[in-house]
């Protein structure tokens, strides 16, 4: 475990209430800083088979894979992010190759969101519409923007966000792992500060409850991240559980360095 972030982190997937199987899957290494949540999509099952891959290559690849050669985007982004970034291509064709394999798998994917704790910043990649939210004193922010046809809308101001939440075709991704050989990975970076929450998830939670929702469960539990996992659970469900559930709430207690006088500055840029 990185020593220059003391932090705790549970996850748990949930099948919910209208799927016949679970599609999504979990990773969480507290002692290599990692977590990734992955939705998988294809028939025949073939969904939990991509999402797994996703996280078995991300892990295998964060584990024992070399940083990138030198180039020049090694002056701007830091060395964990280009891993997790090529941890993520790793997976994609992983993903292909398997569907090349098995014709009952072919158009098989998976969103993936991913973020590793490294010195005193959080490497954050993702493809898709899982999200990355962090709650910071009182205050809950998307640090991912969904890869889906209604948000190109909403950036494009063709939706409100009100309209975006109920459009009917609001799960509609346009970007994912599994589809392309060259895979378009967004990337972060940001400081970490003492007491953040972070909370990774699939739109399982996002599409069943609202922001101020998961503010209000991360207000009151975040400090306790397995009974703020458990309660967004329940939560989701209770509002009709439409899709598979999967969520990872990592809580900071302490960042050493005396980091917490650090500018709160977020680097953001696009792979």
């Amino acid at each position: 475990m990185d020593e220059n972030i003391h932090f705790r982190a549970f996850g748990i997937t949930d099948i919910g209430q209208m799927r016949e199987h679970n599609e999504d899957a979990i990773g969480v290494a507290t002692e290599q800083g990692y977590m990734v949540v992955a939705d998988g999509m294809g028939g025949h099952n073939a969904g939990e088979v991509a999402s797994a891959i996703a996280i078995d290559e991300i892990a295998h690849h964060l584990s024992f894979g070399s940083g990138s050669e030198f180039s020049s985007e090694s002056a701007v982004y830091s060395p964990q992010t280009l891993l997790l970034r090529d941890a993520i291509n790793a997976a994609n064709a992983a993903i292909l190759d398997a569907a090349k394999r098995d014709e009952a798998r072919q158009g098989m994917g998976t969103t993936v969101v991913a973020m590793q704790f490294s010195g005193q910043r959080v490497a954050v990649a993702h493809v898709g519409d899982s999200r990355l939210y962090r709650f910071r004193e009182g205050f809950l922010d998307q640090l991912t923007t969904d890869h889906t046809l209604v948000q190109e809308w909403v950036t494009r101001n063709l939706y409100t966000e009100e309209e975006a939440r109920n459009a009917k075709n609001k799960n509609v991704i346009t970007r994912a792992l599994g589809l392309v050989a060259e895979l378009e990975v967004d990337l972060l970076e940001e400081l970490v500060r003492s007491k953040d929450l972070y909370l990774l998830c699939s739109d399982g939670l996002s599409g069943m409850l609202d922001d101020d929702e998961i503010a209000a469960v991360l207000r009151e539990h975040g400090e306790e991240p397995e009974t703020a996992a458990m309660c967004l659970l329940e939560l989701a469900n209770m509002a009709g559980g439409k899709d598979n559930i999967s969520i990872i709430v990592v809580c900071v207690d302490e960042v050493v360095a005396g980091q917490d006088d650090v500018s709160d500055e977020t680097l953001d840029w696009f792979d």
